[in-house]
């Protein structure tokens, strides 16, 4: 006589654990639950790192909480599934990190917090009724280089974003904006706001599609007026590499905006 001894499958195994949390509430059960379904975490954190671009292994330590919280909240009552009801959970917790932590130009964090020092000990010396340091001073009150402290600080302007329309210095005593510094047709006085709006519609799809590094150059360049140097430091290539690379991209984006410059 054979004992028939057939694994469950993963949906009715998924049942028993949740049939358990709901008896027991026991965070031992809960946290079953939570193992039995981190392959659903592991695919939204697919998707979204591919989307996005980020570290699959933050994503799937964010999608967790939101799969615990979801586990929680389940009701089977309800008549759906716990991948249908966890899901949202899951994503919502991964795009609500992404939205908090991620930045569209990015930097070394050692910059970041070397920054956030050198301001909180300004801060700290203006609440004493001290007078703010120079760069030199206060780079060596950080142990740092005047140097670095001058990375940091162009760091952080690059993440602080510009309007398209912002005048932007040429170093010719004129202003002009990142719109203005592509090849544009002259349309009559009737239909110019409708086609530069559309210009800068389509260029910011355009930037959308290229990779962090790319739009780095393009944005640096033309909305911070960073120089070759700046810009090969932060990026990891030399002040001509930099230079080669911004040009060929803004030739890409003269052909990318081709049909609405009217060229």
């Amino acid at each position: 006589m054979t004992t028939d001894r057939t694994t469950p499958s993963p949906q009715a195994r998924n049942a028993q654990l949740l049939a358990a949390y709901a008896h027991s509430r026991s965070i031992t059960d809960r946290n079953a639950v939570v193992r039995a379904n981190l392959p659903l975490v592991w695919r939204v954190a697919r998707q979204e790192s591919q989307r996005s671009g980020h570290s699959f292994d933050d994503l799937c330590q964010e999608g967790c909480l939101g799969l615990i919280q979801a586990v929680e909240r389940y009701e089977a009552s309800r008549g759906t599934t716990l991948s249908t009801a966890a899901t949202p959970w899951i994503r919502g917790a991964m795009r609500h990190y992404l939205r908090d932590r991620s930045a569209l130009l990015r930097g070394s964090h050692h910059l970041l917090e070397l920054h956030q020092r050198g301001t909180a000990l300004q801060r700290s010396r203006q609440q004493q009724g001290l007078t703010p340091l120079s760069g030199s001073g206060l780079a060596a009150a950080l142990g740092c280089s005047l140097e670095r402290w001058e990375q940091a600080l162009q760091r952080q302007r690059s993440l602080q974003l510009a309007s398209l329309d912002q005048p932007q210095s040429s170093g010719e005593g004129e202003s002009t904006s990142l719109v203005e510094q592509l090849p544009a047709a002259q349309p009559s006085e009737r239909y110019a706001g409708l086609i530069r709006w559309e210009q800068r519609r389509q260029l910011w799809r355009v930037l959308q599609r290229l990779e962090r590094q790319q739009r780095r150059l393009i944005l640096g360049r033309l909305l911070r007026q960073t120089t070759w140097r700046e810009l090969g430091q932060a990026c990891g290539l030399s002040a001509k590499a930099c230079q080669r690379r911004c040009e060929a991209l803004l030739e890409l984006l003269q052909h990318e905006l081709q049909p609405v410059l009217g060229q």
